[in-house]
């Protein structure tokens, strides 16, 4: 039962974020499209490798930067905090990036995110690489974070 809700929202954040340009018809035939082709490439469920791929890449962790206006000293010290993301707000972010990723590419849109899901698939795409840069930036501040 947890897996269809998780099939459900993801098809639906999915769909969402596709709509910017276009109307939810053209949507929905994109994200079939994408389904479709990635069972073609690697002949195994494409739900499976589509939450598989958010799993690896959804970020649990945001950095907020908070400066300290009311001091008469020139040096500005900024407070952080860290902020703990919600599922679905992971799901968001995860696919936000995928399609961010895939934008950038210069051939088909459609062939775009399927390479850019299985290349996170398997661990390899410039997403995760980006989800890297945010931990290790987070870690690099981990003495000025208050909690």
């Amino acid at each position: 039962m947890e897996l269809k809700n998780q099939n459900n929202m993801i098809k639906n954040i999915f769909i969402k974020m596709l709509l910017k340009k276009g109307g939810k018809n053209i949507a929905e035939t994109l994200y079939n499209n994408i389904l479709i082709e990635l069972l073609k490439k690697t002949k195994q469920k494409p739900i499976f490798i589509l939450i598989k791929t958010i799993d690896n890449l959804s970020p649990t962790l945001k950095l907020i930067n908070v400066p300290i206006s009311k001091r008469r000293k020139k040096k500005k010290k900024s407070r952080y905090f860290l902020i703990f993301f919600k599922k679905e707000k992971q799901i968001k972010n995860s696919i936000n990036y995928i399609l961010f990723f895939s934008k950038k590419r210069k051939t088909n849109f459609l062939k775009n995110i399927v390479n850019e899901i299985l290349s996170t698939f398997n661990n390899k795409s410039k997403s995760i690489d980006k989800n890297k840069e945010v931990y290790k930036d987070i870690n690099k501040l981990r003495y000025n974070i208050k909690y």
